[in-house]
């Protein structure tokens, strides 16, 4: 399946304020620099910054940019968004006038049967690696992770309700085998998520799973509320922050950092405030942006996107 870019024109809508203008924009998220080029061809004069801890993403991304005349105004950089400040102290730029997160796997990545994101292809290895030069997988946490760490993963990172027998059966199963391609998860799934919640589940039943396993592998949740909030510190006045996250265990914590940021003072309403902390930021999604009906109908992929963008004050 092709890449295609979620939420653009309501992305684009957002960062209308920089058409025309001779700013920084950071996509801290690149991919294949969809919303990026979306945006410069938009804006015609901004210089991006397009970050992806996956370099064959990136690698992709530059051959994408190759043939477009705004080319020149991107700095592709193999890292991770997490790492924001330290990232623009080396380029020596202080501010920036806007920034992307898109917290989702690409179809690319979702595609390539060496991957393993995906629950598709059978004959894929369990990698699930965004960045290859990481060294877990998710076949090592199958195969070596005890009994109940996987528990505990597949339950708070999939909220998947059948952890336990599934964490259960996984060690089992490589009591006999080691685990190392697609068939064998699903074979385990199979086995301990009952027929008749497969049958009514809205999803595959190795949706969750396959989750847990990925943002265990990436470490996909660890620091992202203090990923905003660097972001947030190195934002000009008036510039903005959006933030597309696919799950509900993503959204909440962008929701929540949104939050605080917004309304730092946590001193009792009925007293005067003695914090002196005050509001850095504007929240300008009271309720997410979402996908329209045509978006999902034509890329299914895109159903559980949420779109949410703060302002700097």
């Amino acid at each position: 399946m092709k890449h295609v870019s979620v939420l653009k024109s309501e992305f684009l809508e957002q960062f209308s304020y920089l058409k025309g203008k001779a700013g920084i924009f950071v996509d801290g998220t690149l991919g294949l620099a969809g919303h990026s080029l979306a945006l410069q061809k938009s804006s015609g004069k901004l210089k991006i910054i397009g970050i992806d801890t996956d370099q064959e993403a990136l690698n992709l991304a530059k051959k994408e940019l190759s043939t477009s005349k705004y080319s020149k105004n991107f700095i592709l950089i193999h890292n991770n968004f997490k790492k924001i400040t330290a990232i623009l102290q080396e380029l020596e730029i202080e501010k920036i006038d806007g920034g992307l997160l898109d917290l989702g796997v690409s179809s690319m990545q979702l595609d390539q049967k060496d991957r393993g994101f995906s629950f598709q292809d059978s004959t894929q290895l369990l990698d699930m690696r965004m960045d290859q030069t990481r060294d877990l997988t998710a076949a090592k946490i199958l195969n070596f992770y005890k009994e109940s760490q996987l528990s505990q993963v597949i339950f708070n990172y999939g909220e998947e309700k059948f952890a336990r027998i599934i964490a259960k059966n996984i060690i089992e199963f490589r009591k006999k085998t080691p685990i190392a391609t697609v068939y064998h998860l699903i074979k385990i799934l199979d086995l301990s998520i009952p027929k008749s919640v497969q049958m009514r589940s809205k999803t595959h039943f190795a949706t969750k799973t396959f989750q847990a396993l990925r943002i265990e592998v990436n470490g996909e949740l660890d620091g992202l509320d203090q990923a905003i909030r660097d972001f947030v510190s190195v934002l000009k006045p008036g510039a903005k922050l959006a933030v597309i996250s696919f799950h509900s265990l993503e959204d909440r914590i962008v929701k929540k950092t949104f939050n605080f940021l917004a309304h730092p003072c946590q001193c009792p309403s009925e007293m005067p405030c003695i914090c002196g902390l005050v509001s850095e930021i504007k929240i300008l999604t009271k309720k997410p942006i979402i996908p329209s009906v045509e978006e999902t109908t034509n890329n299914p992929r895109s159903r559980s996107a949420k779109l949410r963008v703060l302002e700097k004050i």
